[in-house]
């Protein structure tokens, strides 16, 4: 009895639980984007775009560390607060409105976050994958943010998953040595070259395309208009971009070590790659 009792404990010991992976999530800390003309446009991260990947982590037993550049609880963008990014199913919103707010990520006292200072404190090898979602609010500050390019060097060195979706992988700049410099060039509407200095050189992406930037930009920013589309800024930097047949479908880009979504709905299968990546 006492071998057969030493054995179920083993195995509750060595089930997938005990060996979870740790999935860091990152995500802007501002709640507004800078348009053109001084205008500002309200942001933050898109619902759906962090909750549905954030309930398959957690349902299939992973660790999930929240981050932020400075550790400030982000906001949400108001305009992803809805029923039609759920399959238009409220049973399902509801469940992931539920853990939002369990996991009380904007709540400015209690949210877990932590800043990118202390995920390189912790260890970036201690992290087994990286996610970041998008909404707007990346263009604003992980663009050019020298932290998170070091973040995503060290994950691609040790060739693990890095996804992103929507607006998120612009984020890839920030690998980028003069990363401030490129985005002032696009800023100002100057050319920019292909950089043989960027890790992510010659890898096949998405990102939301511009077709579906002038359709946001339509209805979303209430006349402002954007200082450049992610689309173009990822092409002329390097990236071979790849893009679904029609705007608003699902469209995922697995190169390597990194996984790209072009749009909202595309992030549950960028999800999916990381889980496939990680078994």
């Amino acid at each position: 009895m006492k071998f057969k009792s030493l054995i179920a404990v083993s195995a509750l010991l060595l089930s997938p639980l005990t060996f979870a992976d740790n999935i860091l999530v990152v995500m802007s800390d501002k709640a507004e984007m800078t348009l053109k003309a001084g205008k500002t446009y309200q942001t933050g991260f898109y619902f759906n775009e962090l909750m549905e990947p954030v309930k398959r982590f957690i349902d299939a037993g992973h660790t999930v560390t929240f981050a932020t550049p400075s550790g400030v609880a982000p906001a949400m963008d108001p305009n992803s607060d809805s029923l039609q990014l759920f399959k238009n199913d409220q049973d399902y919103y509801n469940e992931h409105k539920k853990l939002l707010s369990d996991l009380k990520l904007m709540d400015p006292k209690n949210s877990p976050v932590i800043s990118f200072d202390r995920v390189e404190q912790i260890g970036i090898q201690n992290f087994d994958a990286f996610f970041a979602p998008g909404g707007h609010a990346p263009m604003e500050d992980l663009v050019i943010d020298d932290q998170l390019g070091r973040i995503l060097k060290a994950f691609h060195k040790s060739s693990k998953p890095t996804g992103l979706v929507c607006h998120g992988p612009i984020a890839l700049l920030s690998a980028l040595p003069n990363n401030d410099q490129i985005v002032d060039r696009l800023k100002q509407g100057k050319k920019v070259s292909p950089s043989i200095d960027w890790i992510y050189a010659g890898y096949n992406m998405t990102v939301f395309s511009n077709s579906e930037e002038v359709t946001a930009t339509k209805y979303y920013l209430d006349g402002g208009e954007m200082y450049y589309f992610p689309q173009d800024a990822l092409s002329a930097i390097g990236g071979n971009y790849e893009r679904s047949e029609q705007d608003w479908q699902a469209k995922v880009v697995v190169d390597r070590e990194l996984i790209t979504g072009q749009n909202p709905a595309s992030a549950i299968g960028v999800a999916d790659e990381i889980l496939k990546q990680l078994k």
